[in-house]
């Protein structure tokens, strides 16, 4: 017999539609196996779908204060996806009226924990991941001091080289392991046209890397004069930083927006410029997201909004 459950396709980390990114949210009550939250990502194929379950038997979408919260790429399950947990929460929040102030998702990586923040913002608890500065041979390391330092493997500079063969672009690198992302922090001075422009050979980078060690591969600029460099939003307002994010070891060869990563490029741009609160933006060829990350001892505080931009059902048997 055929079932149907309510799903939607949100655009998080924006205000508007059809900019930050699209995430599915499916409203199925209950467990089902791997292989067919599987097949359900790959039927919507985007970047993720979340698949949240209320975990007390007597509650339901619209009256729970926790979940189970799962994320699917079109390929494989993610440990965290920022994303779509913001969808998720839009969803609960602003499309089934959960009453509920704050709600929590249990994940893979721990309790996170997000409140409506007023105009249909949602405040999202996440954690800090730990960074460690890459030695890569022939790159100097200037964070060293700042995040303790291991040495890369050979094939770091071969995969950074696949996004820029210049070494004069690079700063710094990071790794968050437990993230599974390698942040390179580039030249300060880079205008936003060129930060636009670097694009990532993506066959190369999978035949030099299996995903073993980092299954994400972020760039990020902590400009020295946003204005001038054009960083700046649409009301003009100076970004900290701004970023990208190359997925293609999930099947994602560039994600619009991966609030996962700013748990790793926040913390980074934090220490740079001696702030616990940034206004970041992840730039993609017309979309483009805004976040606003506050800074904690051992977490990020990630507030955002979002704009749902399809309503519907899926049919499932």
């Amino acid at each position: 017999m055929t079932k149907t459950y309510p799903s939607f396709i949100v655009d998080a980390f924006t205000t508007t539609s059809f900019a930050g990114n699209p995430a599915a949210v499916c409203l199925i009550p209950t467990l089902l196996t791997d292989l067919e939250y599987q097949k359900i990502a790959a039927e919507f194929n985007l970047s993720e779908t979340a698949f949240p379950i209320p975990l007390d038997p007597k509650s339901n979408f619209k009256s729970s204060t926790k979940f189970s919260l799962r994320w699917f790429t079109p390929k494989n399950e993610v440990p965290l996806c920022g994303h779509a947990t913001l969808a998720t929460s839009h969803v609960l929040f602003n499309e089934i009226g959960n009453s509920n102030e704050e709600i929590q998702f249990e994940t893979k990586s721990g309790i996170l924990t997000v409140k409506k923040d007023g105009d249909g913002n949602v405040k999202m608890d996440f954690p800090k991941y730990e960074l460690n500065s890459v030695n890569v041979s022939g790159l100097v390391n200037p964070l060293k001091t700042v995040f303790q330092e291991i040495e890369g493997p050979d094939f770091v500079l071969e995969v950074i080289k696949c996004i820029t063969p210049d070494k004069n672009a690079i700063d710094s690198i990071l790794l968050a392991k437990k993230l599974g992302v390698l942040v390179i922090n580039l030249s300060p001075s880079i205008k936003k046209s060129d930060f636009d422009a670097f694009r990532l050979n993506v066959n190369k980078a999978l035949e030099i890397h299996d995903g073993s060690l980092f299954r994400g591969l972020a760039i990020s600029i902590v400009p020295s004069n946003p204005v001038s460099q054009g960083f700046i939003d649409s009301k003009n307002e100076p970004f900290d930083y701004a970023c990208r994010y190359f997925g293609p070891w999930d099947g994602v060869n560039e994600d619009p927006a991966t609030g996962s990563a700013q748990c790793a490029i926040g913390p980074i741009c934090g220490k740079l410029l001696a702030k616990n609160k940034l206004y970041g933006f992840q730039a993609f060829p017309n979309r483009g997201a805004q976040f606003r990350l506050h800074l904690q001892d051992d977490r990020v505080i990630l507030t955002g909004s979002s704009v749902t931009v399809i309503r519907g059902e899926i049919a499932y048997n």
